[in-house]
């Protein structure tokens, strides 16, 4: 059974409330893309940075925290010598025990999509999992922030949210699966 949790915010903000939380648990935040010329791609990001725009590109495809630090060539993922293979991604053997899969956090004016965290490795590295934990913890003491969202029929417990006024998505693609507060 997958270990995962859901947020619905602005990823600026996301990252803004939880830069001290990747900070101090020494975890790399990893974009991935795909585009047909290039094939998956990758850009490692500085949570640090006031210009965090790569969810708004095109070819954005999601985001990893990796606890293994991982070089990037020529947007590859590049082990070093210990891989056999020049190209790697998080999900090969050497990798996804150390991984937090990302998916979301776009935004337009209207909608805003949520952002779903999930833990690759049935059995996850003790760091990647202290900061997996971490996280929640700190959203839970987070003020403004609340627990559990309508999508559809189904109650969702594992979803953090701050209120907002925009169309809460489960994804940009398919607008019409929003989530909602329970009445």
């Amino acid at each position: 059974m997958a270990v995962y949790f859901n947020i619905i915010i602005p990823f600026k903000k996301f990252i803004s409330e939880l830069k001290d939380v990747i900070d101090k648990n020494a975890v790399n935040l990893y974009a991935e893309y795909l585009n047909e010329k290039k094939g998956f791609y990758y850009e490692l990001i500085d949570p640090k940075s006031d210009n965090i725009t790569f969810f708004s590109n095109q070819d954005y495809r999601g985001f990893f925290f990796s606890s293994k630090a991982v070089e990037i060539k020529d947007g590859n993922l590049i082990l070093g010598k210990t891989s056999k293979k020049d190209r790697i991604s998080f999900y090969d053997d050497a990798l996804f025990d150390y991984c937090i899969e990302g998916k979301g956090g776009r935004e337009d004016q209207d909608s805003l999509e949520i952002i779903k965290l999930r833990i690759i490795s049935k059995n996850p590295d003790k760091q990647i999992l202290k900061f997996y934990n971490s996280l929640q913890n700190t959203l839970k003491k987070t003020e403004g922030v609340n627990t559990g969202l309508l999508i559809e029929n189904y109650f969702d417990s594992k979803v953090f949210y701050f209120k907002t006024h925009k169309n809460m998505l489960s994804d940009f693609d398919k607008k019409d699966v929003k989530y909602s507060y329970q009445d």
